[in-house]
C-alpha cells in the first residue's frame, strides 16, 4: 500500500489536492489540527476507522492523512499501514492471570480478537464480550474503537470519540451502526459498537470499477445511505466526511453509515449547542474532510450544511451505477476551476439523470438542498414501491402461514423446540469456547517466551481446556508434549552457548512437562560431559596457578636473601627507596627528580644504573598508559621528559600516546572535551574526533565532522599535491576530488600521526552516524522547499548543525561520504544536500565510482589503541 501521508502547513487558501513529493488520489480524509496542535513527524497512517469485516484491510483510496498545522511542521516519511496499525494501540503482555499473554482485555470484559481497520481517530477491533458469553448471547461479538496514540496528542481527542458515540447514539436509525457504549479505562479510551459481517461499500466498488454495481443492488443501497442522511439532518447533524469508506453493505441489514466521528452539528439548533457544548467542543477544530467527496464550500472554509452532503451522496451515487466518480477524483474546487462536468449515465432516466446532477452542483446555490430532496426528485412520488412490495407480500403469507402454524401447535411440542433449541446454543457455545481456548494454548505455545508466568498461564489454559473438553487427553498431551520439546531446544541453545546451569534448569523443566525423550536425554549426556571437561580443565588452571605462585614466592624468597647478602649496598638502597618516592604516579611526577636519583645511582655502581634503566622505563611506560587514560594531554610532557632521560628504552619509543584513548564509546555528544585530535609532526592537531563503538562492538575512532577543505589544503600544501584541485572556502566539507586524492590525504595523516587513518566500513559508519539506533539529528541539510523554509540550497560549514548522541555532525545530509562495504565496494552513505528530507537518511546509500563531484565527501575513522 502506497504511504499517503501529508503534513500540510496551512495558509488562507490551502491546496489540498497537490504537495511537493506525495501523490494523492483525492480519496484521503484529511485532519488539520488546530494552533494548539502539536506537531508530529510520524502520523498514523491507515484505512477509516469503520466496522470492516473479519481479514478485511481498508484500501489506499479511503486512507487517512493526520495534518498537524503550527509551527515546526516537518515533512514525514512514510510509515505504511502495517505501522499504522501499530501505532494506534499498543499493550504490553500481561503475565497475571487476568491478561494472559494471548489476550488483551479492555475494562476486564472486552477480548480483543483481531484488528479491523486503522484510521486517523483510531484503531477498530473484533472483540468477545464476556458478558454476552456468559449470558450465552449467540452474538457475543462487538467492535471496539480506541483512540490511538498520536490522535491522543490532539487536545480535543477524548472529546472527540466521547461526541462521536454521543452523535451514534442519537442517530439511532437501521441504516447507521448501532454503538452501545462510551467509556475509558486509564488511558485508553474506546467505544463498543454493534459487529457486522459483510463489505465496505468502497471495496464492492474496486471490485466493479468502471462498470458499477447491477441496478437493483444500486437503488437498493442508494435509498438506504440516503435514508440514514435524512435522518441524520432531522438531527441537525451533518457528516461531513460521507464517503464509500464509510459505508458499509451487510448481508442481511442493508446498507449502513457509520464514523460520525467528524461529523459537525448545523449552527441552528444542532446537538452541539446543546448544554452548552459548542463552547467546550467544536468537532470542526480537527478540520476533517477527504476532498474527493467534499463539496467546494467545505474544501473553502464554510459552515457544513445538509447540500454538503448531498454532493458527497452524488458522488457515492454516480459510483454506484457507473464504477466511476463523477470527477475523477479532483475536488469540487479544482473541478470547479477546470469547468468539469459529469458524463451522463445511459442507464438512468431522464428523471434521475436530472436529480442526480443536480445534486452533483459544484456551488452551493445550483445543488439540491436536502438529502430528501433529491431522494424524491430520483426516485419519484413512488418511492420503492417496487422494493419494498414483493417483501411486503411475502411478510403477509408468512404471516399467516406462521399464525395458523403457531394455532395448530401444542404446550408439549413448543416445549420440546424451546428445549432443543437452549440445548443446541447451550452446544454451539461449549464448541465455541472449546475452540477459543485451543486457540489460545496454541497462540501461548507458539510464542515460546519460556518464562515462569507464561508456564503458570499456560498450566492455567490447559486446566480451563481439560475442564472444558476432558475426553481430548491426546491434545493435552501432544500441547505438553510440545511444551517439553521447546524447552529441550532451549536447553540444546545454552548448551551451545557454555551456559551449563541454564542448560539443566532447561532440561528439567522440560521433565516436569512431559516424560524425558530421547532428545532430552542426548543433551542431558552432553551437559555432564561438559560440566566433567569444566571441572578437569578448572581444575588444571588451578594447578598451574599454584605452581606460578609458588615460583614467585621462591623468586622473592631469593632476592630477599640476596639482598640480606649485600649489605654493603645500603647506600644503593637508599638511592632506590628515593628512586621510588619519585616514581609516584601521578600528574605531578618530577621526570628530573628520578633523573637525579638515577645520577646518583650511576656514581655508586654504573652497572646498577644500567641495569635499573629497563625497569625505570617499564615502570614509566605503565605510569603512562594509566595516566593517559584519564588525561593524555597532561600525560605528553611527562612522556616527552623520559623520552629524553631514557633515550635508548624501546619500551617509551615505542609508547604510542593515543590522545582519544580516555573517551569512553558513545561519549561524543556530551560536548567538546568529549573530542580528540591526533597531534601532527608540526605539533598542530589533526582532525577532531570521537570514539564509537565500531564493527564487533569494538572501540572505533571517527572524525566528529566532514573533512573540510581548509584540512586538505594544509595536506596539499604539505606534499605539493592536489595542483590540479579547485578547493572551496576552509569551513566547508572537502568534495571535488576523486577517492585517489581521499586515500593519499589518509595515508599522509598516517605517517603525520603514527596511526592508521581509512575510510570507515558501511556497518561502522551507519552504527556511528544513527548513534547505533537512536533517532538522527533532524536539522539535517538536505532539500527541502515548503512556505518560508528552504534547505539544501548549498553547502554549509562541516562544523555547522547539531551532532547527534555519538558527537557527529553532518552524518547525514551536507555530502554524502564514502565507505566501504562489506563486499569491499566503494558506498556512498547519508544522503547529501540535493536529497529530499523523505530520503535523506542514515540508511540512504548508493555504490560510486570515486570519481569527483560536488556532493560526495568524506570522514576519516581509526582503531582505538
Amino acid at each position: 500500500m502506497s504511504d499517503k501521508t501529508r503534513i500540510v502547513r496551512p495558509s488562507e487558501k490551502t491546496d489540498l489536492s497537490s504537495s511537493r513529493g506525495c501523490e494523492d488520489d483525492g480519496d484521503t480524509t484529511v485532519f488539520i489540527g488546530g494552533d494548539n496542535t502539536g506537531a508530529n513527524d510520524h502520523p498514523p497512517v491507515g484505512s477509516n476507522p469503520g466496522l470492516i469485516p473479519t481479514g478485511s484491510a481498508k484500501q489506499a483510496a479511503d486512507s487517512t492523512v493526520y495534518q498537524p498545522r503550527g509551527r515546526g511542521a516537518k515533512r514525514s516519511a512514510g510509515t505504511g499501514v502495517q505501522a499504522g496499525i501499530h501505532e494506534a494501540v499498543h499493550f504490553e503482555p500481561s503475565t497475571s492471570r487476568s491478561g494472559a499473554v494471548t489476550k488483551t482485555i479492555i475494562k476486564g470484559r472486552f477480548e480483543l480478537d483481531k484488528l479491523l481497520g486503522v484510521g486517523g481517530m483510531g484503531a477498530v477491533y473484533k472483540a468477545l464480550d464476556r458478558r454476552k458469553l456468559e449470558a450465552s448471547d449467540s452474538e457475543p461479538y462487538v467492535a471496539i474503537k480506541l483512540l490511538n496514540e498520536d490522535f491522543q496528542q490532539h487536545p480535543d481527542a477524548f472529546i472527540s470519540l466521547q461526541r462521536e458515540a454521543r452523535k451514534s447514539q442519537t442517530l439511532a436509525h437501521p441504516n447507521i451502526v448501532t454503538v452501545y457504549d462510551f467509556d475509558r479505562e486509564g488511558d485508553r479510551v474506546f467505544m463498543t459498537m454493534e459487529f457486522l459481517e459483510g463489505a465496505p461499500l468502497d471495496k464492492l466498488l474496486r471490485e466493479h470499477v468502471d462498470v458499477g454495481l447491477d441496478t437493483e443492488q444500486a437503488c437498493r443501497i442508494l435509498h438506504d445511505i440516503a435514508q440514514a442522511l435524512i435522518y441524520a439532518h432531522s438531527h441537525h447533524i451533518v457528516h461531513s466526511d460521507f464517503k464509500p469508506g464509510n459505508i458499509f453493505v451487510t448481508a442481511k441489514k442493508g446498507a449502513k453509515v457509520f464514523d460520525f466521528g467528524i461529523a459537525r452539528a448545523v449552527s441552528e439548533g444542532g446537538i452541539g449547542n446543546k448544554a452548552g457544548e459548542k463552547t467546550v467542543f467544536d468537532a470542526s477544530t480537527l478540520g476533517a474532510l477527504t476532498p474527493a467527496y467534499a463539496s467546494m464550500e467545505m474544501l473553502q472554509g464554510a459552515e457544513p450544511a445538509p447540500s454538503d452532503d448531498v454532493f458527497a451522496l452524488g458522488c457515492v451515487a454516480y459510483e454506484l451505477f457507473c464504477g466511476r466518480h463523477p470527477y475523477g477524483k479532483v475536488p469540487a474546487d479544482k473541478a470547479f476551476e477546470q469547468s468539469l462536468k459529469p458524463k451522463r449515465i445511459r442507464g438512468l432516466s431522464r428523471r434521475q439523470w436530472r436529480a442526480l446532477e443536480m445534486a452533483l452542483a459544484l456551488k452551493r446555490e445550483h445543488r439540491t438542498p436536502t438529502v430528501e430532496k433529491f431522494e424524491q426528485n430520483f426516485f419519484g412520488n413512488n418511492t420503492w414501491r417496487w422494493v419494498l412490495g414483493t417483501a411486503f407480500a411475502a411478510l403477509l403469507v408468512g404471516g399467516a402461514v406462521g399464525y395458523a402454524h403457531l394455532e395448530r401447535q401444542n404446550v408439549a411440542e413448543q416445549q420440546r423446540v424451546k428445549v432443543e433449541l437452549e440445548q443446541k446454543l447451550q452446544d454451539e457455545l461449549l464448541q465455541r469456547r472449546i475452540a477459543d481456548k485451543k486457540e489460545a494454548v496454541d497462540r501461548l505455545i507458539g510464542l515460546s517466551i519460556l518464562t515462569p508466568s507464561w508456564e503458570q498461564d499456560l498450566e492455567e489454559e490447559l486446566r480451563e481446556y481439560a475442564t472444558l473438553n476432558p475426553a481430548d487427553k491426546d491434545y493435552l498431551d501432544l500441547s505438553r508434549q510440545r511444551v517439553s520439546e521447546l524447552f529441550v531446544s532451549a536447553a540444546t541453545g545454552q548448551l551451545n552457548l557454555g551456559n551449563l546451569d541454564d542448560a539443566e534448569n532447561m532440561l528439567a523443566r522440560a521433565a516436569s512437562w512431559h516424560t524425558t525423550s530421547n532428545a532430552a536425554a542426548e543433551v542431558e549426556s552432553k551437559v555432564t560431559e561438559e560440566r566433567r571437561e569444566l571441572q578437569e580443565r578448572l581444575a588444571d588452571e588451578r594447578r598451574a596457578a599454584e605452581r606460578e605462585a609458588e615460583r614467585l614466592r621462591q623468586e622473592e624468597l631469593r632476592a630477599e636473601r640476596a639482598q640480606q647478602a649485600r649489605e654493603k649496598q645500603r647506600k644503593i638502597d637508599a638511592v632506590l627507596d628515593d628512586m621510588e618516592v619519585a616514581l609516584r604516579c601521578d600528574f605531578q611526577m618530577k621526570i628530573a627528580s628520578v633523573g637525579t636519583q638515577l645520577s646518583r645511582l650511576s656514581a655508586l655502581d654504573a652497572a646498577k644504573a644500567q641495569q635499573i634503566r629497563p625497569v625505570l622505563a617499564s615502570e614509566l611506560s605503565s605510569c603512562f598508559t594509566r595516566l593517559a587514560s584519564e588525561n593524555p594531554l597532561r600525560t605528553e610532557p611527562l612522556l616527552v621528559a623520559a623520552r629524553s632521560l631514557l633515550p635508548n628504552q624501546s619500551v617509551l619509543s615505542n609508547f604510542k600516546l593515543d590522545f582519544c584513548g580516555h573517551l569512553r564509546p558513545g561519549s561524543g555528544g556530551r560536548g567538546d572535551r568529549y573530542s580528540c585530535a591526533d597531534r601532527l609532526e608540526n605539533g598542530t592537531d589533526g582532525p577532531a574526533m570521537v570514539v564509537v563503538k565500531g564493527s564487533k562492538r569494538k572501540p572505533l575512532v571517527i572524525g566528529k565532522y566532514e573533512i573540510t577543505n581548509g584540512e586538505f589544503k594544509h595536506y596539499c600544501s604539505e606534499t605539493g599535491s592536489c595542483k590540479a584541485l579547485k578547493l572551496g572556502a576552509d569551513k566547508l566539507p572537502v568534495q571535488n576530488i576523486g577517492i585517489v586524492d581521499a586515500k593519499g590525504y589518509l595515508q599522509w595523516l598516517g605517517e603525520q600521526t603514527g596511526y592508521d587513518y581509512r575510510l570507515p566500513t558501511e556497518r561502522e559508519w551507519f552504527a556511528a552516524a544513527s548513534a547505533d539506533g537512536a533517532q538522527e539529528v533532524a536539522d539535517r541539510n538536505c532539500y527541502l522547499k515548503y512556505g518560508g523554509i528552504e534547505k539544501g540550497a548549498e553547502l554549509v560549514a562541516a562544523q555547522a548543525g547539531s551532532a547527534n548522541a555519538f558527537g557527529l555532525v553532518n552524518a547525514v545530509g551536507n555530502v554524502q561520504e564514502w565507505v566501504y562495504g562489506t563486499d569491499g565496494k566503494l558506498l556512498a552513505l547519508g544522503g547529501d544536500r540535493e536529497d529530499p528530507m523523505s530520503r535523506c537518511l542514515a540508511t540512504t546509500k548508493r555504490l560510486h565510482d570515486g570519481s569527483a563531484d560536488a556532493v560526495t565527501g568524506f570522514r576519516v575513522a581509526r582503531d582505538l589503541h
